[in-house]
């Protein structure tokens, strides 16, 4: 596997470009890359096939060949993960990148016995975003997941309406039909979907409310065995993508 460095910009075939920053002091100082090394390059414009081309004290230069083949989904997932406790938000991110999200929001539920505000919000967001650029890079993604963070589920629904996610996929434990390849097939084409998950308590009357007056949010079932949250979003991620023809086979 080659090493993976992403740039925010768009970028030409045949230019060179310095990069700096974190990515710059990874490659300069510990990965201690020298001119020649290949590399993939991920730009706001897809992959590309580069090689370093200069090296300083905290960045590099690389010369992007050729455009290469992407290994990103051909729809787009978000999972809208309700808050949990300990490090189990950081299970869940890290995996559910690794097999193919293509963002994250995670909002405070009423049941989430975590509950942030004012500076922790941003730390904790500072570190999601960590463990998700390092699962892309292991990963082999082009992109890295966004993650935002929601105070209430009405805000994370409002979130994804601004990422023109067509589609709602609501694990409820009250659901024994429906199943995500079912409800995908009935709602038809859209290439963003979202699926919701609770916290360890599952989510509450009220927001089970909200879910049914949105008209892009259906209930979904993962069969009759009771999952946790860090193990749901990674299941329902993996049959959506499935059943989506993005997970081989």
């Amino acid at each position: 596997m080659l090493p993976r460095l992403f740039l925010d910009a768009q970028v030409d075939e045949g230019s060179r470009v310095w990069v700096s920053g974190e990515d710059g002091h990874h490659f300069s100082r510990v990965l201690r890359a020298r001119p020649g090394e290949d590399l993939v390059v991920c730009a706001a414009n897809g992959p590309f096939w580069a090689e370093i081309a200069e090296v300083r004290s905290g960045e590099v230069c690389v010369h992007l060949r050729e455009r290469a083949p992407s290994n990103e989904p051909r729809q787009r997932f978000v999972l809208v993960q309700g808050l949990a406790k300990g490090e189990k938000m950081d299970v869940i991110l890290q995996k559910c990148t690794e097999i193919g999200a293509w963002g994250f929001v995670v909002f405070e539920a009423e049941r989430s016995v975590v509950k942030l505000s004012g500076p922790k919000v941003d730390q904790k967001l500072a570190r999601w975003r960590k463990v998700v650029r390092e699962a892309a890079m292991q990963a082999q993604r082009d992109v890295v997941p966004f993650v935002v963070f929601a105070p209430n589920f009405s805000t994370s629904l409002a979130v994804i309406a601004e990422h023109e996610v067509q589609r709602v996929l609501v694990l409820d434990e009250e659901e024994r039909e429906r199943g995500i390849r079912s409800a995908m097939r009935a709602q038809g084409a859209g290439n963003r979907t979202a699926v919701v998950v609770g916290p360890e308590g599952g989510l509450a009357s009220g927001e089970r409310r909200l879910a049914k007056q949105d008209a892009r949010c259906q209930t979904v079932t993962l069969g009759p065995r009771i999952l946790r949250t860090e193990t749901a979003g990674a299941v329902a991620l993996a049959i959506a993508l499935a059943e989506s023809g993005d997970m081989g086979g």
